[in-house]
């Protein structure tokens, strides 16, 4: 949707095959462990995913991490799904009618009377994902919808157990089945159906498997690899703002680049101007040290207590959390740039005059 000619280089390139990172192949085995489990739902004994810690799913073990953040969305799926009439998808493989091309893997999702609730797992910790107007959920629930024409309500969840977002781990946006219908006939087919060559860099880069050999990402990264710095105070706003608004496609390219040249390394090429080397790291002690430094120098040798940071001080309980709403706030740290979609309020920076006025009034005052 956002770069349309992303569909039609990557039919025409033969990319090389590419290994998976970890992190992938963590999150393929995550939602394997979730599908195995919601399967057992009904069964007069189901499966938990603290059961299934030390086993191996795509080639992955399960971790204690693994299985909580699992069992968190086990649990949200297996509330939604308690209606005697519910009608489950689980990693369900759907099509269609609209498009060749239009197709997914549900993660899990429940109809029952007139309302369809879709859940999609998120086991990364790096980039929290919003729900609300998310375009990945509203294209699954089409996929549902054409299977449900009595659905009028549509409720989409996130779960993501390990990244931090404002509004915690578990998000909610519902909608109408009417809306997604527009939304799919206006936006999502046209879409798919561009057959345009024009190629938009953007964030959604760093999802595309072409970024090195894209030809916009390349004469992008050549621009801002050969342009002077100097120059950036005599941009005019305008192109001052076009050029924020592509950083994140040229930090995609450089993270491939750097990923593609690690990959050559560690299998024994050999790139100019490159080389590996181990990576930095701070010392530690040896498992004994402890012993040694405490009969040394006895308390010196510990840290001062400190107090517990207010998310941890709220995972003690209810008393808890009323005192750190009642003691606990966020200090001005000074201000920074975001994108013009980021959900923070703006803030309007005082002027040297507005902050002298207020200097004379404090004076005043005092």
């Amino acid at each position: 949707m956002n770069c349309p000619g992303s569909v039609a280089l990557l039919r025409r390139l033969d990319l090389p095959p590419q290994d998976d990172p970890e992190y992938r192949r963590a999150g393929t085995a995550a939602h394997a462990v979730l599908a195995n489990c919601l399967r057992t739902s009904g069964a007069e004994e189901p499966l938990d995913a603290w059961e299934l810690i030390g086993a191996t799913y795509e080639g992955v073990r399960v971790t204690a991490v693994m299985a909580n953040a699992v069992q968190m969305a086990l649990d949200e799926c297996r509330r939604l799904s308690k209606s005697p009439h519910a009608v489950l998808y689980i990693e369900e493989k759907l099509h269609s009618s609209l498009h060749d091309d239009f197709f997914g893997t549900v993660d899990f999702a429940v109809v029952a009377d007139s309302l369809l609730n879709i859940v999609d797992f998120k086991y990364g910790e790096g980039i929290a994902v919003e729900v609300e107007n998310n375009p990945q959920l509203k294209y699954y629930a089409w996929l549902i919808l054409e299977r449900h024409p009595d659905v009028r309500r549509v409720v989409l969840r996130i779960v993501q157990p390990r990244a931090i977002h404002p509004d915690g781990p578990i998000r909610r946006w519902e909608t109408t089945a009417e809306d997604i219908g527009i939304w799919v006939e206006t936006e999502l087919v046209p879409a798919m159906r561009e057959e345009a060559d024009s190629l938009l860099p953007g964030e959604w880069c760093r999802f595309c498997p072409a970024k090195l050999i894209c030809p916009a990402l390349a004469s992008l990264f050549e621009a801002a690899a050969n342009a002077d710095p100097k120059k950036v105070i005599t941009l005019g706003d305008d192109m001052l703002g076009r050029a924020w608004a592509l950083r994140k496609a040229v930090k995609s390219y450089l993270k491939a680049l750097e990923e593609e040249i690690l990959r050559r390394l560690m299998k024994g090429g050999i790139v100019p101007q490159a080389k590996l080397v181990e990576k930095r790291a701070d010392r530690v002690f040896q498992d004994e040290a402890g012993v040694i430094f405490v009969a040394r120098f006895g308390d010196d040798a510990y840290e001062p207590q400190r107090l517990k940071s207010p998310a941890q001080m709220e995972n003690l309980g209810a008393e808890a959390k009323k005192l750190v709403r009642e003691y606990a706030y966020t200090p001005k740290t000074g201000l920074t740039v975001a994108d013009a979609d980021d959900k923070r309020l703006a803030v309007k920076p005082e002027t040297a005059a507005e902050a002298f006025a207020a200097s004379v009034r404090q004076l005043e005052e005092g």
